[in-house]
């Protein structure tokens, strides 16, 4: 027995040891030998055996290796065998435990209460898992005739369809998103969706693999808050309720997914209930049905208004094809089928009614009812409250004098100003008696502070008799010397002969709170109650005005939370929010209270320090607040630890407007982050560039010797046939700690320097090596390179490739050197791309259509390709221009008697065009992205009808 190292190293015999043995049996398992004598003998007489099988071999230790075993028969002056022994224990072990991942995953599939399912590329479904039906409420069976696209609410549909388009396109590997799924029955159910694309071996798309999680509870929260919000919104931002009841409308339909809403009022004369306005989602006609509420009236207990207005509690008709009234039918001769109504009420009265209709049955549940309840009670109040103000703008102008009656506090004033009677509503009001009032300047029930701008408006409105519409307001101040919101309203009266007017009084403070807490909403975060970006950038333009008007400095510091992510997602949203909470209570503590903190949204804050007066100020507070984050945090039952990058910018050295501030903050907080957290100062850009790339210089020229460059190979396919036909090999850098680096990161670089003349020799080198490889292993493929300009200018690049053609013994044809249109068109270029010619290297003009080429020029070019620009490809499915500078450049390159390629492939649509045109060649991602050698081997032999074992044999 003879054994090469590898056969030394399996067995652990010595070849000494191995040469004494009489043959190979005795190493086998007993249960083999026979086996293996037969094999032996049968393959030593020259019979047929399996080429290769699986066996087992005893060690010179005693331990079992797992083996695949090939014998040859060699003839040489006597008979011998040849027997090639591999190891394959780690694939056995391997083979295992994907069966028993498989099994698991099964398992979990099955089990998992999250809904699973895989679709097709065409979104078709193909496999789902118990949860999912109960989620959409089909069976098994259903779903695999159905697609995504199918049971995902209409409204929804485009974000998939995107989402989906994005992956196919190779832009992301998956996206998570929010949307909703139509049910069998037809409720509509909110999932977080996480949706991935699954791809083969060869990097082509295989399948769609979706988890969705049922948020319909959180859903159903926020919408519920978002309806009361709109309802809010529409009504503080009108004048009156005939403004705002569209918006209303509106706002309940959007927030609760209904399709239709319309208010009815009680006409309190007529004891009626009659329509008023409605708002629908646009789509579907629903003319027929909305043209029957026009002239309809109610009285209590007919038509659902007329039940709601007797009742005075919701009423839901979820089957309306069991209701027999007229506007029921009409209702679902449109397709309405099912409706719920809702009280108006201003205190215990039921003022109207609001409905809301849609396609499919629905019931009430009690988180609408509540909102609803809510929102009936705050149109109600605020129909009622601007039917008051109109009922009193009309008194008014009926000059009534009778103002003991009305709740507002009304005071009539002469012309100069001087109180002539006041009502009790003005004495509850302010606390002086009618007699205190009389006589006096009006002015004293105003706030000294806003006296002048009252008198000013007393002097336009009472002695100029200049009309000053509407309300105004100003701070009223009480006999004790209390302040409060003031609303007033003068207005001009006739008494006898005498001219008066008459002021309306009204303390406005629960309006003023009610507005200051929606102000304070839209300026504020909701879960910590710091300013928000908004706000932030408010009070940043403020302290940019005081600095520039004072000539100060200040910081803007930027913090993100370390590992809050990965705390969210282990912990759960609920215990995030905590830690937020937390750590907005850790930083108020810390900072001064002329300092501005803010949370700009997730896990990101801002600092304003207004009051800095050095640099060493800001990063003071940097320290603190890097130190108040040391400590755990005790987050329910749970300890957590945090930290956080700052990044410090500060005016006016790194910048004097917000935006340039906040975005250089931002890359300090970047640089804070890769360096591990703490914090950092911003540096100049064009300085921080200098010292990387001085840096970057010297590891590249290390680079070659050091083996760090690697090759990548992208495809190049013939468009009549889809074959490949050339490899475009490309360079990248394995930097040792910034990891596989693109050329445009060094490129410039090693031209700038001079090192492109060795890194292109190596490439050259290391794509002829490859080529050689190929055609050894039966692979009839070309390859080219890519050549730079500075190696264009240079006289030893037709010598460094007849030298390599020379060394590798390739065929020079097999060999494109790429340049680009620009380089070409230079007279320089001109004889060396002739003697490259001479040599006999295919030389192909890169870029087409970007450079200007003279025709005449490009004539007088020994070129043999022209690679049209991928600007030019990718445009091809929406720019008609770019069609046509395609076709003109195929046709261009063809009359030349050029081959002529498209880069940048990305469509089926640009390559029919392609197609259409007569281009030869593409490549781009459509045909493959660039690859490492394996996966470009493996293509070139799948096409080639290769197999490893039959190269293996040929070897």
């Amino acid at each position: 027995v003879a054994g090469n190292d590898a056969y030394v190293n399996l067995t652990g015999y010595s070849r000494e040891e191995l040469a004494a043995m009489p043959s190979l049996i005795g190493m086998a398992p007993e249960e083999q030998r026979e086996r293996l004598a037969a094999n032996l003998s049968q393959r030593l007489a020259g019979g047929d055996v399996p080429a290769r099988y699986t066996s087992a071999i005893i060690t010179k230790s005693g331990r079992r290796v797992e083996v695949e075993v090939a014998i040859h028969r060699v003839t040489t002056r006597r008979d011998q065998l040849l027997t090639l022994v591999s190891d394959i224990t780690e694939r056995l072990r391997a083979e295992a435990g994907e069966r028993e991942s498989e099994t698991r995953f099964r398992t979990l599939f099955q089990q998992a209460q999250a809904g699973m399912a895989f679709a097709g590329l065409d979104a078709h479904i193909t496999t789902v898992n118990p949860a999912f039906g109960e989620l959409v409420g089909y069976s098994d069976t259903e779903l695999r005739t159905l697609s995504l696209l199918d049971i995902t609410h209409p409204d929804d549909v485009a974000a998939l369809q995107d989402a989906m388009h994005t992956m196919l396109a190779g832009e992301e590997e998956g996206r998570r998103i929010e949307k909703r799924y139509t049910r069998q029955d037809g409720e509509h159910v909110w999932v977080d969706l996480t949706m991935r694309l699954v791809r083969g071996a060869d990097d082509k798309p295989m399948y769609f693999q979706t988890v969705a999680v049922d948020i319909r509870d959180r859903k159903r929260a926020e919408v519920l808050q978002a309806a009361r919000f709109a309802v809010t919104q529409a009504l503080v931002t009108s004048p009156g309720w005939d403004k705002a009841a569209a918006g209303v409308l509106e706002g309940l339909c959007r927030t609760l997914d209904w399709e239709l809403a319309e208010y009815w009022e009680v006409d309190i004369p007529r004891e009626a209930m009659h329509f008023v306005t409605s708002w629908k989602r646009p789509g579907r006609d629903t003319s027929a049905f909305e043209a029957t509420a026009a002239n309809q009236t109610y009285r209590r207990g007919e038509g659902l208004a007329g039940r709601v207005w007797e009742a005075g509690a919701p009423i839901a008709m979820p089957d309306l094809g069991a209701d027999t009234s007229p506007r029921a039918a009409a209702a679902v001769a449109v397709g309405l089928h099912g409706i719920v109504g809702f009280p108006v009420r201003s205190g215990r009265r039921v003022v109207g009614m609001i409905s809301l209709h849609t396609w499919a049955a629905r019931d009430l549940d009690d988180g609408l009812i509540a909102v609803m309840n809510d929102v009936g009670s705050q149109i109600g109040e605020f129909v009622e409250r601007k039917r008051a103000e109109v009922a009193l703008q009309e008194s008014e102008k009926r000059m009534r004098s009778v103002l003991d009656n009305v709740s507002d506090g009304l005071a009539t004033i002469d012309p100069a100003g001087v109180i002539d009677s006041a009502n009790p509503a003005v004495v509850k009001l302010f606390g002086y008696s009618e007699q205190e009032l009389v006589g006096q300047q009006s002015d004293i029930l105003i706030a000294t502070t806003h006296r002048a701008a009252f008198d000013n408006y007393l002097q336009r409105r009472l002695k100029l008799d200049i009309p000053v519409s509407g309300a105004h307001e100003t701070m009223g101040k009480r006999k004790n010397g209390s302040l409060f919101p003031l609303e007033f309203v003068v207005s001009s009266m006739q008494v006898g002969a005498r001219h008066l007017f008459i002021a309306t009084l009204r303390d406005i403070s629960e309006r003023k709170a009610h507005t200051d807490a929606l102000e304070y909403q839209a300026l504020h975060d909701a879960l910590t109650g710091l300013p928000n970006r908004s706000l932030f950038g408010d009070r940043l333009r403020q302290a940019l005005l005081a600095a520039r008007r004072n000539q100060k400095m200040f910081g803007v510091l930027l913090l993100d939370l370390d590992r809050f992510k990965d705390i969210n997602d282990a912990l759960g949203h609920d215990r995030g929010d905590s830690l937020l909470q937390e750590v907005t209570a850790r930083l108020r503590g810390v900072l001064r209270a002329t300092d501005t903190i803010a949370r700009l949204g997730g896990d990101e804050f801002a600092v304003l320090t207004p009051d800095a007066k050095h640099p060493e100020d800001v990063v003071a507070t940097a320290r603190k607040i890097l130190a108040s984050l040391e400590g755990p945090f005790a987050i329910g039952d749970q300890m957590v630890e945090t930290g956080a990058s700052i990044g410090i910018a500060m005016y006016p050295v790194h910048g004097d407007d917000p935006s340039t501030l906040l975005r250089r903050a931002d890359v300090a907080m970047y640089v804070a982050k890769r360096s591990g957290g703490g914090y950092a100062v911003y540096q100049p850009e064009q300085e921080a560039q200098t010292l990387r790339r001085s840096g970057l210089a010297g590891e590249l020229r290390r680079s070659i010797p050091q083996g760090e460059l690697v090759l990548h190979y992208q495809p190049q396919v013939t468009l009549a046939t889809g074959t490949i036909h050339s490899v475009e090999a490309l360079v990248r850098w394995n930097h040792p700690r910034e990891g596989l680096m693109p050329p445009d990161r060094f490129i410039p670089m090693a031209e700038e320097t001079g090192i492109i003349h060795p890194l292109t020799a190596w490439v050259i080198d290391a794509a002829l090596t490859q080529l050689c490889k190929w055609i050894a292993d039966g692979i009839d493929v070309s390859i080219s390179v890519n050549v730079s300009p500075r190696n264009i200018e240079d006289h030893s690049l037709e010598e460094m490739v007849a030298r390599a053609l020379g060394n590798f013994k390739v065929e020079p044809n097999r060999l494109t050197l790429e340049i680009t249109e620009g380089v070409a068109m230079a007279a320089a270029a001109a004889k060396a791309l002739h003697r490259l010619h001479e040599i006999g290297v295919r030389l192909a003009l890169d870029d087409f259509g970007t450079g200007y080429s003279s025709l005449l020029y490009l004539m007088r070019l020994p070129v043999n390709e022209i690679k049209i620009d991928r600007s030019f490809v990718s445009a091809l499915a929406s720019d008609p221009d770019s069609g046509a500078i395609v076709r003109s450049a195929v046709g261009l390159g063809h009359n030349l008697g050029l081959r002529v390629v498209a880069e940048g492939l990305q469509d089926r649509m640009a390559e029919a065009v392609l197609v259409e045109a007569g281009c030869d060649a593409a490549q781009g991602f459509l045909v493959g992205r660039p690859a490492e050698e394996t996966e470009i081997t493996a293509l070139l032999m799948q096409q080639a009808g290769l197999t490893k074992e039959r190269l293996t044999e040929s070897g």
